[in-house]
């Protein structure tokens, strides 16, 4: 290898390489650079200019739409019924193999009222079905009263309920105030002289009787009334029978007296429960109907 002034061959075409190209090699650094600068900037500006002035104003829309549509969601949630509560289903062994049934409603619901039918599985016996309906923000009572299972032993009962119907509540309705419209219809109504005799000696026999006033001070009369009356002894309930009143004008005192054919010891308050749905016109006498517009 030939060396010139302690340069190679190869380090003077390397540096005559280096000299004839030097001009463009610069040339296109700084074209790559500046080039890499307008990609990098472009890039940032872009991106500055579509999160303030494209994208963030469709994401704001998208989130208030979200927002929006969530809140829809709820108020239909909200406006939605929600599901009635049932007590456990009591049942009460009478005489001749009998069976009395009972079970509470409780509808949770203030604009919102149920029509359904109903019935009781017996281990496995089916009662009659029957026609039934909670009104807003209430209790009421389902019973089955004098069923003959047709096998004996121990018995169990299950709710069973079917048909169900959702009612709204108008505003037309009920005078735009649901609470006035039921305390005017039916405030006047009351149950007095609430009464059980655990011995009461009828024609040679000794039977437990209770008797109660159904008062009406009201200015409506009413076609039918039913009564649920439920015996406790402390807070258990131990007797449950149902009766009808029918005809109720307004102004009446109507006495009720009835016998319980099972002896029902150690009764310490007696409940005597309305099932009227104020809410049909139909239920109202004709000197004071209700009219609906």
């Amino acid at each position: 290898m030939e060396t010139y002034s302690g340069f190679t061959n190869g380090d003077l075409q390397a540096a005559n390489w280096w000299v004839r190209n030097k001009r463009r090699i610069t040339f296109w650094s700084r074209l790559i650079l500046i080039a890499s600068n307008v990609l990098v900037w472009g890039y940032t500006f872009w991106g500055l200019l579509d999160a303030y002035a494209i994208s963030y104003p469709r994401e704001s829309r998208l989130t208030q739409e979200i927002a929006t549509n969530q809140q829809i969601l709820d108020r239909i949630e909200q406006d939605r019924p929600r599901n009635v509560g049932t007590s456990q289903v009591l049942v009460f062994a009478a005489t001749e193999n009998r069976l009395d049934i009972m079970v509470d409603l409780e509808n949770p619901n203030d604009q919102w009222w149920m029509e359904f039918a109903y019935r009781f599985n017996v281990s496995g016996e089916q009662t009659p079905t029957h026609q039934g309906f909670i009104l807003p923000a209430s209790q009421t009572t389902l019973t089955e009263l004098g069923f003959t299972p047709k096998a004996k032993g121990g018995r169990a009962a299950q709710l069973i309920v079917e048909n169900i119907r959702w009612h709204r509540v108008r505003p037309d309705q009920v005078e735009n105030n649901y609470d006035q419209f039921i305390r005017k219809r039916f405030g006047g109504v009351t149950v007095e002289h609430v009464n059980f005799d655990y011995a009461s000696p009828v024609e040679g026999e000794i039977l437990s009787r209770t008797t109660f006033d159904v008062v009406n001070r009201g200015a409506f009369g009413y076609w039918s009334i039913d009564y649920v009356i439920k015996l406790l002894r402390g807070t258990t309930v131990v007797g449950v029978n149902r009766i009808n009143v029918q005809n109720l004008k307004p102004g009446e005192t109507r006495p009720i007296e009835f016998y319980w054919f099972d002896k029902i010891p150690s009764v310490s308050k007696t409940q005597v429960i309305p099932i009227i749905n104020l809410l049909d016109p139909g239920v109202y006498l004709p000197s004071a109907r209700l009219t609906t517009p």
